[in-house]
């Protein structure tokens, strides 16, 4: 409960998405007093095409989620759709994750992964903001926090031992400690609107390499995903790498990619269910560092999305694991500067791969013109997943 005096925790995790809730489930099933801090409610909705590869559904298991809740929307693999081919890409058979991905939306799978680490052990501060961190000669001790819904109430106090900052796309709490947005690296941003429609994908995630208003082909991507109850996860994204990318939105991105689509599927304003929402996808860790004295960045917050496909939950639950696990160490064996290897554990888990990514993206502008290339593109990294 907030009040006017100081909370203790041995780790504080600001954001309790699935980078977040992940973090707290391993730390507490390591005995790890954590508390989580969230400024909404749940449930509450996100910006996310909701889908999981079977990357993600290896995470979630890891946290002992049951995958096979009927909440759950399975896919076996990824429907690739340009202006003249239609292209299945089955999952691969891999002895690391399963071959089967699932879809869930965000607010009732957030929900899931929070109640986890909850009943893991962790403390949940909903409805409270992370205002600042608190700094004490160079090392972060803690963050001053307050109710979401109240900001001219006093801040409490909440000292801890380490901060991990999982507080999504935006990433604003560890900017005081020094964490910048590295320019160089790519940015998407996406929207998406779920619709109810008797039109139905199968068990597969669908795909548009290429985006047409009429006869005018527009950059970016668009996507479709199967979610249960008969409703679909309608959705259209945009690097900047893309010539004149800060001229077009995501929202109209969107509208012309939905306006291509068969009149016949229904997707009219009469069949939406909600409304069209947009955020922003921070990239191939292009956020630095990611770790300072006291504080750990993890998931969207660290920039942890995937360049080749912008895959976000997956990263953010594995990039939590990690800092979990050497938080935990560090604090058995009283060993603070053990947590400063993050970024090298980073760069050593996903460096190689998202180096390539990287070029990836600079390349796929061209690669509107080069259809062989990007289905090519696209076999490597379903491989890699």
């Amino acid at each position: 409960m907030i009040g006017d005096h100081t909370i203790d925790t041995d780790v504080l995790v600001v954001g309790a998405g699935p980078g977040g809730s992940a973090t707290a489930y391993h730390l507490a099933r390591h005995g790890i007093d954590v508390t989580i801090v969230e400024r909404a409610a749940f449930p509450r909705e996100k910006v996310c095409g909701d889908g999981l590869t079977p990357r993600g559904v290896a995470a979630i298991r890891d946290m002992g989620i049951d995958t096979e809740d009927p909440g759950f929307e399975k896919v076996i693999g990824l429907r690739v759709y340009t202006r003249n081919s239609v292209l299945q890409l089955p999952w691969p058979e891999l002895t690391s994750f399963p071959g089967y991905g699932l879809v869930m939306p965000r607010d009732r799978f957030d929900d899931l992964l929070v109640q986890r680490a909850v009943k893991a052990g962790a403390c949940l501060m909903e409805g409270t903001e992370a205002v600042a961190p608190v700094i004490v000669e160079g090392w972060v001790e803690g963050a001053e926090v307050r109710p979401t819904a109240d900001r001219s109430a006093d801040t409490t106090r909440i000292r801890a031992r380490f901060v991990v900052a999982a507080d999504g796309a935006a990433g604003r709490f560890a900017r005081p400690a020094g964490v910048r947005r590295d320019d160089s690296r790519p940015l998407g941003i996406a929207a998406r609107r779920y619709y109810r429609t008797a039109y139905r994908p199968g068990p597969w995630f669908e795909s548009w390499l290429d985006l047409w208003d009429g006869d005018m082909l527009l950059p970016g991507y668009g996507w479709l995903f199967p979610v249960t109850g008969g409703r679909i996860n309608l959705g259209a994204g945009l690097l900047n790498t893309f010539r004149h990318f800060e001229e077009v939105s995501a929202q109209q991105l969107f509208a012309a990619f939905a306006r291509m689509l068969p009149a016949e599927w229904g997707l009219t304003e009469d069949a939406t269910e909600g409304g069209l929402l947009s955020g922003p996808l921070p990239m191939s860790f292009n956020r630095s560092p990611q770790a300072v004295p006291g504080l750990l960045v993890v998931g969207d917050a660290a920039g942890a999305v995937n360049p080749f496909n912008g895959e976000g939950i997956a990263y953010a639950m594995e990039t939590a694991k990690l800092a979990a696990d050497l938080l935990s160490e560090a604090l058995v064996k009283d060993r603070p500067g053990l947590a400063m290897r993050y970024p090298q554990l980073l760069s050593d888990t996903y460096g190689r791969y998202f180096f390539i990514g990287r070029q990836f993206a600079k390349i796929l502008p061209c690669a509107h013109d080069a259809r062989e290339g990007v289905v090519s593109a696209l076999r490597r990294m379903d491989r890699s997943c």
